[in-house]
């Protein structure tokens, strides 16, 4: 497998990154570049520059408020695996990245770049969707701020233009009440998850007062289960009757690791772990 034929530029800032890209529409961003490459191998891509962003200081800052975590785009996954200050007030971050691929994949990968690429099997955009988050992108008629749930529009497809960049992802804080819950189902340790579950869950007095269900790998892009939610929050567990739920809620899709039918199933135990291991 060998590459085809691209121009190389690196930048020396965001604003020559857009506008290069602005000016050469079939260009495209290099970041951490562990999707990239293995499509550029493939011929998948054949981009006619690749513009190299990761030179650019600006999109690896961390920033932590009262309220708000903001995370610059090219911080790498093992890059927030082991900042301390972060762990400390988002300590399920570095969980859920544990499961992200294997550590030479996380040590280039980047949080801006999981997200723009939006693999519906991903980690990130799920959590993304999960907590509301919210990602800053600039493009050449400045920047604008989108939603998480407005920015998965389906398979590999998000709300990005075509020259814009992703330069933050802004989480917010997690309330004394808030707690997430992370699962996934796969065949090894690094694989995608055949399915996987993100949830928000706010708890008071041991009573679940509010809860969110997001699912990966299990439909194009993250499966919000509203559906499911109010059903567990006013029912005991029954498997066929989460089940069905679910299945309201979400489209599931086939894929190489399992069939539609078996997304349903796991996603079903998914639940009842869930609920064993919070209550």
């Amino acid at each position: 497998m060998k590459a085809p034929n691209f121009s190389y530029f690196q930048p020396s800032s965001l604003k020559d990154a857009i506008r290069f890209k602005s000016n050469d529409e079939n260009s495209i961003y290099l970041a951490g570049g562990q999707s990239l490459m293995p499509a550029l191998n493939m011929r998948l891509s054949t981009p006619s520059c690749l513009i190299d962003i990761n030179e650019i200081e600006d999109l690896k800052k961390i920033n932590i408020s009262n309220d708000h975590i903001e995370i610059g785009a090219l911080c790498t996954h093992s890059d927030l695996i082991n900042n301390n200050e972060l762990n400390k007030v988002f300590p399920s971050l570095a969980k859920i990245l544990s499961h992200v691929a294997h550590p030479a994949i996380r040590n280039k990968g980047t949080h801006g770049g999981s997200i723009a690429y939006a693999d519906p099997a991903a980690e990130l955009p799920t959590l993304a969707v999960a907590l509301n988050a919210n990602f800053v992108l600039e493009g050449i008629e400045g920047e604008r701020v989108v939603s998480a749930k407005d920015f998965f529009v389906g398979l590999f497809e998000t709300d990005i233009k075509n020259e814009e960049i992703i330069k933050k992802v802004s989480y917010p804080k997690l309330t004394q009440d808030e707690n997430i819950y992370f699962e996934e189902i796969v065949r090894r340790h690094g694989d995608y998850a055949m399915a996987g579950l993100i949830a928000l869950i706010e708890q008071k007095n041991n009573n679940i007062s509010n809860m969110k269900l997001v699912f990966f790998g299990t439909g194009d892009k993250p499966n919000v289960a509203k559906k499911t939610a109010n059903y567990i929050m006013s029912n005991n567990y029954n498997y066929d009757e989460v089940k069905k739920n679910l299945k309201d809620d979400i489209e599931f899709t086939s894929d190489t690791s399992s069939s539609s039918e078996m997304k349903a199933h796991l996603s079903t135990i998914l639940i009842k772990k869930m609920l064993k291991e919070i209550n």
